[in-house]
């Protein structure tokens, strides 16, 4: 009697959370449906790189992947530029999003709203496509590069994003799509250029700590324009910055440590 008592409860709590309260037009929507299939990859992807693939290159020499890698920071390049562009025409011109103050997401299915909402859903496709970095260092045998600094930013990434597609697709929140597709257009150039060889990597080693310092910045602006939800007026859901600011707050401080250990004058003296 128990066990159908929770069951019926749980079933009507997801049934509140999972579908009445969120987005209907990304039901149907591949991985949208509910978070089982994000999960699952979450879990996988945690296994694979802290258990499986580790066990499976213990006597195995690493793999170059020179190449997948050129061709993948290429598509990162282009995708994030895409989404800039797409995001500004459909979500900073036509619709006049607002930089300053809430703009409430579009739920209708107007074409600039649909078109707000599939550029934020491509971004969240591409979060967890971005999952595949950590198994290049892995097989390359970088292992020293799979940091919880680099783990918990790609996975609370995938979580915040699919939770953005699933309830906020659009109005203010095209705005962290925009920053983070250009800080990540930076960053992939930059890997683009070193991976040329090691005279590149000279050349470019100055801009090295700019890149982490450009991250910071990043962060400052998306809690900055976060706090924003809280306007009087504002219908962006307030669990929102519940999730999302402590998160942006907890990478502030993993990015500064990094930086602060690899980039300051003290640090490479020592």
């Amino acid at each position: 009697m128990k066990l159908e008592m929770f069951s019926s409860s749980y079933q009507r709590w997801y049934n509140y959370y999972f579908n009445e309260v969120a987005d209907k037009r990304v039901a149907d929507w591949p991985l949208m449906a509910g978070p089982e299939r994000l999960v699952t990859i979450l879990v996988v992807y945690l296994l694979s790189v802290y258990i499986f693939l580790p066990n499976y290159m213990k006597n195995r020499k690493p793999y170059s992947l020179k190449n997948v890698i050129f061709y993948y920071n290429i598509f990162q390049i282009l995708t994030c530029m895409y989404l800039i562009v797409g995001t500004i025409l459909n979500g900073w011109i036509q619709s006049k999003v607002a930089l300053i103050g809430c703009t409430n997401p579009d739920y209708s299915d107007d074409i600039i709203a649909i078109n707000q909402l599939k550029l934020i859903y491509t971004a969240t496709l591409l979060k967890i496509v971005e999952l595949i970095e950590t198994v290049f260092f892995v097989l390359r045998k970088k292992q020293n590069q799979v940091s919880f600094l680099h783990v918990y930013h790609h996975t609370t990434t995938a979580i915040l994003s699919w939770l953005v597609t699933k309830y906020i697709g659009g109005g203010m929140m095209t705005l962290p799509v925009i920053v983070n597709c250009f800080i990540h257009v930076l960053m992939y150039t930059y890997y683009t250029i070193a991976s040329l060889g090691p005279q590149w990597q000279k050349k470019l080693a100055p801009w090295k700590p700019k890149l982490t310092a450009a991250q910071l910045i990043q962060f400052v602006i998306l809690i900055s324009h976060a706090v924003q939800v809280t306007a009087p007026g504002c219908k962006v859901p307030k669990l929102a910055i519940v999730l999302y600011i402590p998160n942006i707050l907890v990478l502030m401080y993993l990015f500064s440590q990094f930086y602060l250990k690899n980039y300051t004058k003290k640090t490479k003296q020592t």
